[in-house]
């Protein structure tokens, strides 16, 4: 399968906890309150969701932008619960060669390896399944857990742009890539 084929049905994956999967109405509540935390969204660069409302119509937001082939967003739930903690998304598509991935998980989910086991399914999906040839990632430089994920993926930082648009933010941002033939 290549990229434009990629998006005619929602790419739904497994993997030993987690279901990777588009988000539903249902989910609003539970993403609304893990991305309310500040915490969470401290290195986003965007402001939280003001309400469930505005969470809702962001999900319509995703799936437009899926039917356009813009960007993919999973959802990050429990196997056992079907519970979202988070969501990975791969998107700014260039030529359906490369693409840039971001991730946000709930505070109280850290540091149990649930973001690289969902990025260890996603990112043999973009080169696999999409054919893109690299994958980017910006993280700021204070963000030391992002930085650790993406070199634990074998990310390679290529540089620092500096006074960078994260968001609504300018700031010294790092970016990280991972080519085709380095993804196992």
């Amino acid at each position: 399968m290549r990229f434009n084929e990629s998006f005619q049905e929602f790419p739904m994956m497994e993997t030993e906890r987690l279901v990777l999967r588009e988000l539903q109405p249902d989910d609003a509540e539970d993403y609304y309150t893990y991305f309310s935390d500040q915490e969470v969204t401290r290195f986003w660069g965007y402001d939280c969701p003001k309400d469930i409302k505005t969470v809702a119509s962001t999900f319509v937001r995703f799936r437009n932008a899926f039917k356009r082939k813009e960007m993919i967003v999973w959802g990050i739930a429990f196997k056992e619960t079907n519970q979202i903690c988070g969501t990975c998304i791969l998107g700014s598509f260039v030529r359906g060669s490369m693409a840039n991935v971001s991730y946000n998980l709930s505070a109280e989910q850290w540091n149990k390896g649930i973001m690289i086991e969902a990025l260890g399914a996603i990112l043999p999906f973009g080169f696999h399944q999409l054919g893109l040839h690299r994958i980017q990632a910006m993280a700021m430089p204070e963000n030391k857990a992002s930085i650790r994920l993406l070199e634990k993926l074998d990310f390679k930082k290529e540089g620092l742009l500096r006074a960078y648009a994260f968001g609504s933010l300018f700031t010294d941002t790092l970016i990280y890539a991972l080519l085709a033939e380095e993804c196992n």
